[in-house]
């Protein structure tokens, strides 16, 4: 609305008569200042050279890097938290621009990328927006959070209602590591960080045993050594039992399970190290001497790990030297980023548990309830929710 663009600042640009960028002067609501640059024409062609690769550059090539500086100065009087931009060369070399331009950090995001930040930071101010005027408490958020992404799943099954306070905790453990990963990077924050990730993959495990122990229950399944609770599993080395009564009872979900099976084993290998081995430590570090602003709080894993990582699937980040997964090598060894692979844990699995809940038996309860009633309260909550959410 109109209020709101008000807020939105805005500047002109004053150049001197060599054409170089002086000064600005920055237009608010209700007063305006002027800011002096010392933005040498030669200088941004000379960085837009180095990242466009190429000795002439068009305007909007000398436009786009000039914002950069003007970014690096508004930063520096804290005017500007974040230069969102939609350019995929300032994008892939965001990094090496902070490293190379004068000042302080010039915090480069994608349009998705400030969607999660302004989500990020407006729960870690205890606020929770299903949209844009409409706030709900945590409880709320996170329920509406998972029912929207495990539609099949319904309330009153013992078994699935732990499933589902498993998987609202682990929503909730995402954020965690979220705020840790964009707060200020230290000791107190690596540690924060790693203590919600290994809660984080506990829960993993307990959402793979809900699933099991829900199956084994529906079908009636019997195996050796079905009493233990431990051989009542998807990890097929723990459950190779249970696993051939589901095979021979429900082939089409058995196959489901296969399909995931890497992930399975994944996470179980991070447990077994969590719980009963050497656990994961966390460092900071700089992954590149072109990029020495930029420090990387990431945990050292094994070649197992990044093996059953690959075979999970992974690809290159549109904007990062590291897979979705959050994957880098440095010096010779394998790292992860806990933030990076938390996400695209918890989406993995997402995927998996909806779908497995459907070869259960389990429908769509969102569709089924809007067919009832269009405008049930809780079915406009939830695509309220769908459409206008800024974060994962």
């Amino acid at each position: 609305n109109n209020n709101e663009l008000k807020k939105i600042l805005t500047y002109h640009e004053k150049y001197n008569i060599k054409e170089d960028l002086f000064s600005i002067e920055i237009f608010r609501e209700k007063s305006h200042s002027y800011t002096a640059l010392d933005c040498k024409m030669y200088d941004i062609e000379s960085v837009g050279k180095i990242i466009y690769k190429k000795n002439i550059l068009s305007k909007e090539e000398i436009e786009a890097v000039k914002l950069v500086f003007i970014q690096v100065a508004l930063m520096r009087i804290k005017v500007s938290d974040i230069f969102i931009t939609q350019n995929k060369i300032l994008l892939k070399k965001r990094l090496w621009l902070e490293s190379h331009i004068p000042g302080s950090l010039i915090n480069i995001y994608s349009l998705n990328e400030a969607q999660e930040i302004m989500d990020l930071f407006s729960k870690y101010q205890n606020k929770y927006y299903i949209s844009e005027n409409w706030i709900c408490n945590k409880g709320y958020w996170y329920w509406l959070s998972f029912r929207q992404k495990i539609p099949n799943f319904h309330v009153g099954d013992p078994f699935l209602n732990a499933f589902s306070r498993r998987f609202l905790y682990l929503l909730e453990s995402l954020d965690e590591i979220g705020f840790q990963y964009y707060l200020e990077s230290d000791r107190d924050t690596m540690d924060t960080m790693m203590y919600h990730f290994n809660y984080f993959i506990i829960l993993i495990s307990g959402i793979f045993d809900s699933l099991a122990i829900k199956t084994k229950n529906k079908y009636g399944l019997s195996y050796n050594n079905d009493k233990h609770p431990s051989t009542t599993s998807l990890y097929k080395n723990a459950g190779k039992d249970f696993l051939k009564a589901l095979r021979d009872i429900d082939p089409k979900l058995h196959r489901h399970r296969s399909k995931f099976a890497y992930l399975i084993n994944l996470i179980h290998e991070f447990r077994e190290l969590l719980i009963h081995r050497e656990m994961l430590d966390m460092q900071n570090f700089t992954p590149s001497m072109d990029e020495e602003k930029h420090i990387i709080s990431a945990v050292e894993v094994n070649k197992k790990t990044i093996n059953l990582i690959k075979q999970c699937g992974d690809k290159i980040r549109g904007y990062d030297n590291f897979i979705e997964w959050g994957v880098f090598n440095h010096d010779k060894k394998y790292f992860i980023s806990p933030y990076y692979f938390a996400k695209k844990t918890t989406r993995t699995l997402i995927e998996f548990s909806n779908k497995y809940l459907e070869l259960l038996g389990y429908c769509n309860f969102i569709d089924e309830l809007q067919k009832k009633d269009p405008n049930d309260h809780f079915v406009e909550s939830i695509r309220s929710f769908e459409t206008n959410r800024l974060g994962f």
